[in-house]
């Protein structure tokens, strides 16, 4: 583990269950900075300025849900793992709701002592999708250089329909970007 600060969100409104979190992301990582919200209003406050690495979320909280959390997080801040740790999650229905909403995975509070390697799990499996994402984004600026030296080249031989040929390449390459 590096010694770089492992920035944790938890959204957690029992101060009992907070503090057992904190002590099982300790034993994944601890060079850990936290930062806490029991309600909407903290949840919304603090989580885009805190910027997490990953965002621990209970399911049922006293003026929002788990799934609204994760939707919220999906919109600002789309690339943060997101992990339910909960006490109620165990009906299949929401457990699939939540992973298809995009939940990065779900842990039921009486397997606290797994977290560790949840986390891992689910750190090493958001830096795949971080690479592959940036290997997707390289292929298709490639791929747009590309169409748009021939287009280039297209409008410069003056061919029929050349123009014509060129906006709809160069419609793909815009679609590309």
């Amino acid at each position: 583990m590096s010694d770089e600060i492992f920035k944790v969100f938890i959204l957690e409104d029992m101060p009992v269950d907070l503090e057992l979190v904190k002590r099982q992301v300790r034993k994944y990582h601890p060079s850990v900075l936290f930062a806490v919200a029991r309600d909407r209003a903290e949840f919304e406050e603090k989580v885009r300025s805190f910027q997490p690495d990953v965002v621990l979320s209970d399911y049922n909280l006293p003026d929002m849900n788990g799934l609204e959390a994760l939707l919220y997080v999906r919109e600002h801040l789309d690339s943060t793992p997101f992990v339910f740790i909960t006490g109620i999650l165990n009906d299949e229905e929401k457990v699939a709701e939540a992973i298809l909403t995009g939940a990065s995975g779900y842990l039921l509070k009486e397997n606290l002592r797994n977290l560790p390697d949840l986390m891992g799990q689910v750190i090493a499996q958001n830096r795949e999708n971080m690479e592959q994402r940036e290997q997707d984004w390289e292929r298709r600026r490639q791929v747009q250089i590309k169409l748009r030296k021939t287009i280039a080249r297209l409008r410069q031989l003056n061919l029929p329909d050349s123009d014509q040929i060129a906006l709809s390449l160069q419609e793909v390459a815009d679609e590309l970007g």
